[in-house]
């Protein structure tokens, strides 16, 4: 066999999962001449973006696309730099804020974190989110950057976080006027496999998790 780098001969050099392995003496560079695993391509990652979104997980997307799981979540990060977050030129819009509660890394009361985000009441586009604790600190960096947009109105449901954050002229904290982002709170968990209720599924890290949100919110 030929180095494929150099073009210079190799020799035999061990066995990797039963395929024979060279050495090249010339570059000092392994290389075999049959490899079992398949490339990536575009179409992987247009098909990773719709299992995502129909409440696959990484292990079940892996075992479809005859994909390892390492190499699953690895092009999800990747697809997920390549979208950006929406500039936002939209004023004196009504917006909802909510949280959702999940876990990061284990299923325990310990591992608690919240989805906090703002859905547009009219045109139901996803404004921004953050991830992190229920705390004023974590909220108030999404508050601020609604309020940068003048909005005309902002309905939270009863948080005692929200009116120390809101100024009380546009705040709103009435029965039923949560109920589109509450719908919404229903089609994320139920397209998201990682955010269902009674299941062993979950993320791992903060990372994956906002990765895997970019996609589901602002991916074509």
């Amino acid at each position: 066999m030929q180095c494929k780098y150099c073009n210079q001969p190799c020799i035999k050099k061990g066995l990797y999962n039963g395929v024979q392995k060279m050495y090249c003496k010339a570059c000092h560079k392994y290389q075999r001449s049959i490899y079992t695993y398949r490339l990536t391509n575009e179409t992987d990652d247009t098909n990773i973006v719709l299992l995502t979104k129909e409440s696959m997980s990484i292990s079940s997307i892996a075992r479809y696309l005859k994909m390892a799981k390492t190499t699953v979540g690895r092009r999800i990060l990747r697809i997920s730099q390549r979208i950006p977050y929406p500039i936002l030129s939209e004023t004196n819009q009504i917006y909802e804020v909510d949280e959702m509660q999940t876990y990061i890394g284990r299923r325990q009361i310990s591992c608690h974190v919240y989805i906090t985000y703002a859905i547009n009441r009219i045109t139901k586009t996803v404004a921004d989110f953050i991830i992190g604790p229920r705390t004023k600190e974590t909220i108030g960096k999404l508050i601020d950057r609604l309020l940068f947009l003048t909005p005309k109105k902002i309905y939270t449901d009863g948080l005692n976080i929200y009116p120390s954050l809101i100024p009380f002229s546009i705040h709103r904290c009435f029965r039923y006027n949560t109920n589109v982002i509450e719908r919404n709170n229903l089609s994320i968990r139920n397209s998201l496999k990682r955010l269902s209720r009674k299941t062993i599924c979950f993320s791992k890290n903060t990372l994956m998790l906002e990765a895997c949100l970019k996609i589901y919110f602002w991916s074509d």
